[in-house]
């Protein structure tokens, strides 16, 4: 191959940062895209690209196809595209006022895929088979890449193999434009806690003739505490977090109902089924003892994403065309972020990345913070390594 991608990717940094810029002031949230997806189908007809499918998963999802002149297989090349309801406190000139917020990086990763789309279409001479780009709404509500799925985005043409990144400053120990990888499974198991504690209301003044649903709630949300103090195997990490308790309609009124919701994280799934078991079990076991019922649903399940090694090998060796070896280094310190892009590997080989894209000072926020924001200047470095991925990985 006779082309320089790092140089490509360089070339095209103005652009990349163009479009996250674009992107950031319009972000949307779960499925429901519109004014993103009508920026990134006109990127891609800009590009030249006509080969596109949009409103995938019953929401914005998009596919584009971009056809190499060489036969081959097909490579999937995902970008998550959906942002937060966060009010954006950031003070960009091209901050977002809509009471939204790309707090956690995604217009950076739509705008580095338009970079890679661009480098491998104008260069479709040198590209083995064919590379779909997916353009994924509703990553942060956990149910994207399960819907675009079960559309059939990994279909017409059938996806071989997929590979994605995310950006920003979840691993510590990364310089701007660093990789970091894992050998094995990115991310960690995630399910979503819907618990409702049905109790029997009354007036406070006579507190004895009723069941309080918010007592309930209250006790169990301190003392499933208990699996992770006491049960944990101490040499696995796990999480478990109640993150909202709702209940009551007046101050001397004890409520009939409350609902609670929280998240489960572990490494594997054999703890998570056991801390999925065991919050169900204290929960209704507080309900029932206190007078009560409980309705108990997990509506989001993720799992880790396995790591192909053979792709993982395709990558490494990919990375030292564009980037010095030193760049890309495996990550040791455990994170229990989730991703669904876990839904696109279940029956496909796949690789995952860790992109840094942090200042190093004080500029730097913790994702879904209301300063949350990308260095731009690594930008050009997660194009180079996906777009050179897509070049050698059939080679």
């Amino acid at each position: 191959m006779s082309i320089n991608v790092k140089s490509l990717a360089t070339g095209i940094q103005s652009e990349i940062t163009a479009w996250r810029r674009e992107l950031h002031q319009c972000p949307e949230i779960k499925m429901d895209n519109p004014k993103t997806a009508t920026i990134i189908t006109k990127v891609l007809k800009e590009i030249g690209i006509t080969d596109i499918r949009t409103g995938i998963g019953n929401g914005t999802g998009i596919a584009a196809v971009i056809h190499g002149d060489l036969p081959g297989k097909v490579l999937g090349i995902r970008a998550d595209c959906d942002g937060l309801p966060v009010q954006e406190e950031t003070g960009l000139s091209f901050a977002s006022k809509n009471g939204n917020m790309h707090a956690c990086g995604h217009d950076a990763h739509t705008a580095m895929a338009l970079g890679v789309a661009k480098i491998l279409y104008e260069n479709k001479k040198n590209l083995r088979g064919s590379v779909k780009m997916i353009f994924q709404p509703g990553e942060e509500y956990g149910l994207g890449a399960r819907l675009m799925t079960e559309d059939g985005v990994l279909e017409n043409p059938h996806v071989d193999a997929i590979i994605g990144l995310h950006t920003g400053g979840l691993f510590e120990g990364f310089k701007p434009g660093e990789i970091g990888y894992v050998p094995e499974k990115f991310g960690f198991c995630v399910t979503t806690i819907n618990a409702k504690f049905l109790g029997k209301g009354g007036h406070t003044s006579m507190q004895h003739k009723a069941h309080d649903a918010i007592m309930m709630a209250c006790y169990a949300a301190s003392q499933v505490q208990v699996v992770m103090s006491r049960e944990r195997n101490v040499f696995k990490p796990a999480v478990i977090s109640i993150g909202t308790i709702e209940g009551g309609q007046k101050n001397n009124i004890i409520a009939s109902d409350c609902f609670l919701t929280g998240t489960i994280r572990s490494d594997n799934n054999e703890d998570q089924a056991l801390y999925e078991k065991r919050v169900e079990t204290i929960f209704r076991s507080v309900a029932e003892s206190m007078g009560g019922s409980l309705e108990y649903n997990l509506p989001l399940k993720l799992r880790s994403t396995k790591i192909n090694p053979e792709m993982l090998k395709k990558f490494l060796n990919s990375s030292e065309k564009v980037l010095p070896k030193e760049n890309v280094k495996e990550i040791k310190l455990i994170n229990t972020v989730g991703e669904d892009f876990s839904e696109f590997c279940n029956n496909i080989p796949a690789m995952f990345f860790f992109h840094c894209s942090t200042y190093g000072d004080e500029r730097d926020y913790p994702h879904h913070h209301t300063k949350f924001d990308v260095n731009e200047s690594a930008l050009w470095s997660g194009t180079a390594l996906l777009a050179q991925f897509a070049f050698d990985w059939q080679e």
